[in-house]
């Protein structure tokens, strides 16, 4: 019996050290470790309690095409028909449902979120995703944010316990996949697998108007190959779980939720590889939607709603679109929220007005206006927020639009102002203005900031007139901001552009 009371005592010893422990790491240091290594949270705290939506998602939902006039997210959008509703974002470019899934974890459980909106991207099932090289930083990044007491988590970090694997390894289990995975058709093929499918068109091609074999589509259909060339399996298919955990996860917390499946350049995968190819990217639609409508899920089903034109890459497989393209998306989403807030639902209508005077106080999401993952709240002229300009992000928030836009009249310059603060007088920051035809620049000037700015630590005024010729006023294209080459920090709040 004094045995047992012994082992009792260290047993209860022990854990009051480790509850002690914990508690001092988490409220002197956990804050500082989540900063280092997982400060993909902060887009999950910077969400008000008072938010009624939240949209999940990667790259497809801030990419924008740099002559689009609207440059919002897809959530930004979606946003427009709910206007009395509070509508934010979780954007983490190349993550996935697994990803998803933890940071919607930390979203407080006293916060007022009723749905949430996340993107279901059929590449995210398919071998090269799922053992993407990317994955071991993403698993690193999520490990202080498990569901754990801190200091289990901080020890788990410690150990590594996480996906972690070389390149090599992640490369080699891609091959493997492709080689074991066998492809299913109601009808023969030449092939039974991505490999010797690959190898058969690599050798056939994509032949041109002459007949001749074109190196560079052939490349590309191969990677539509690579890329679409599976089928999921929903007993085996781990990205299947990460999806079922969101839905639990979901229920637990009462909230409503839309899984927004993507669109796929289809156009493209059918000119490129023709109806085989197309039969599994269909067969693969029918799986997800099925099998998450059994479990009750809102599907926004937008998989063959963009044509080509309006995917912004056209030379290699991603879900990222231009404005028409995220426009067609946002409102595909809104009307399977409206079944949940109908009363709420107001329809959009988009209409393109020629404006002449453009300004960003980096306080919102500005709808011409680019690079604004830069705004920080380190420093601001007014409001909260201004653009932060280093070594990180060398191009500050930047005005892009198509000169067409401009009535032709208001054509002769363009009167550009900002405010700006800098740290030391050893930065070479420049205000650039650029004209560019048929993608090609055909203008370029760049004045430095030091020509008008020389105090430190306190805002002052740039502005310059920038006369456009006659030649630029054919322009297809004009962008305007500041570009930081040196490791000095510049910031630039109240952006104006006035054509005149």
């Amino acid at each position: 019996m004094k045995i047992f009371y012994q082992i009792l005592f260290r047993i209860i010893a022990l854990t009051v050290i480790l509850v002690a422990m914990n508690s001092i790491y988490k409220y002197f240091f956990f804050e500082q470790d989540i900063q280092k290594y997982s400060e993909v949270v902060n887009l999950v705290r910077a969400i008000p309690d008072d938010a009624d939506i939240v949209y999940v998602g990667e790259s497809s939902n801030h990419t924008f095409r740099s002559n689009d006039i609207d440059k919002r997210k897809i959530s930004g959008f979606v946003a427009d028909y709910f206007k009395n509703l509070k509508v934010y974002d979780i954007t983490k470019p190349a993550s996935h449902a697994g990803i998803y899934k933890t940071l919607l974890e930390n979203i407080p459980e006293s916060s007022n979120v009723s749905t949430v909106v996340v993107t279901l991207n059929m590449r995210s099932f398919n071998s090269g995703w799922i053992h993407s090289k990317l994955e071991t930083s993403l698993q690193k990044s999520m490990v202080l944010l498990r569901d754990n007491p801190p200091l289990i988590n901080r020890f788990l970090l410690s150990f590594k316990a996480y996906d972690k694997k070389s390149d090599k390894q992640r490369s080699a289990q891609v091959k493997r996949d492709w080689k074991n995975s066998t492809l299913t058709f109601p009808y023969e093929v030449p092939y039974k697998n991505i490999v010797e499918w690959n190898e058969f068109f690599a050798k056939k091609g994509v032949l041109d108007s002459k007949g001749k074999k074109d190196e560079k589509k052939t490349q590309l259909a191969c990677s539509y190959i690579k890329t679409y060339a599976f089928q999921i399996d929903t007993n085996s298919n781990v990205r299947i779980k990460d999806f079922d955990d969101i839905i639990i996860l979901a229920k637990k917390r009462g909230w409503n939720i839309v899984f927004n499946l993507l669109a796929e350049n289809t156009e493209k995968a059918q000119q490129l590889v023709g109806d085989n190819l197309i039969y599994l990217m269909e067969h693969n639609r029918e799986v997800l939607v099925k099998y998450f409508s059994n479990k009750g899920v809102l599907i926004a089903d937008n998989f063959n709603v963009v044509h080509n034109e309006e995917f912004i890459d056209q030379n290699w497989t991603t879900e990222h679109y231009a404005e028409k393209g995220r426009r067609i998306v946002a409102k595909n989403v809104a009307e399977q929220l409206k079944i949940l807030y109908p009363e709420e639902y107001e329809e959009v209508k988009n209409i393109v007005k020629k404006e002449s005077v453009f300004f960003n106080d980096c306080e919102n999401q500005n709808n011409v206006w680019g690079n604004m993952h830069t705004i920080s709240d380190e420093q601001s002229f007014s409001g909260k927020y201004s653009s932060k300009i280093d070594r990180e992000n060398k191009y500050g928030i930047g005005f892009v639009y198509p000169l067409i836009n401009v009535v032709d009249t208001l054509k002769n310059s363009m009167n550009i102002s900002f405010k700006t603060l800098k740290y030391s007088n050893d930065d070479n920051a420049k205000l650039v203005v650029e004209f560019l035809k048929d993608n090609v620049k055909c203008f370029w000037n760049g004045i430095p900031l030091k020509t008008q700015v020389n105090g430190v630590n306190e805002w002052e005024e740039f502005s310059y007139t920038q006369d456009i010729s006659e030649k630029n006023k054919d322009a297809d294209l004009v962008k305007v901001y500041v570009l930081n080459n040196s490791n000095d920090i510049v910031f630039v709040d109240d952006f104006k552009v006035v054509f005149k």
